[in-house]
């Protein structure tokens, strides 16, 4: 004989606390499946304000990766930085020295095909975040004072 499914017709699992109750108020089970549980007010308002923030919070994350697609991706730097100055230092790199040579822009190509995996292991394991922002910060830190990135301007080719 094969395994009988635990849902019932509806499609919705039973819980241990519904089976719970039905035990104890058979009646309160049906009246709740057909008019609903009663909230209180404050949990009516807790709810509320829930959906608010879950509401902002959804907006902001896409308003984060429409400026991230706008800006670049720079996946390693964002992992381990964030939007600080080192990132930006490395973006300005990225575009005013390596996007103008054809080899420059094979570099960038291969980081992004490299750069989201390292991101996916740098994220599971953040002990490892700490060597490699130390690096990128000494990166960054030496390009932000070469004359191509300092004034704003143009590189020096």
């Amino acid at each position: 004989m094969g395994k009988r499914s635990r849902r019932p017709v509806s499609g919705r699992m039973v819980s241990a606390s519904d089976l719970a109750q039905m035990g104890r108020c058979e009646r309160l089970v049906v009246f709740e499946h057909l008019h609903g549980t009663r909230r209180t007010a404050g949990q009516q308002r807790a709810r509320a304000r829930g959906l608010v923030e879950h509401e902002h919070f959804y907006r902001e994350g896409l308003a984060a990766s429409a400026q991230a697609a706008r800006k670049g991706r720079c996946f390693i730097a964002t992992c381990v930085f964030g939007e600080a100055w080192q990132t930006e230092v490395l973006r300005r790199f990225r575009d005013e020295a390596l996007r103008p040579s054809a080899w420059g822009r094979r570099v960038i190509r291969l980081y992004y095909r490299g750069a989201p995996g390292i991101c996916v292991v740098l994220r599971r394991w953040p002990p490892l975040q700490v060597p490699v922002r130390m690096v990128l910060g000494a990166i960054a830190t030496g390009l932000r004072w070469w004359s191509g990135l300092r004034g704003g301007g143009k590189c020096r080719r």
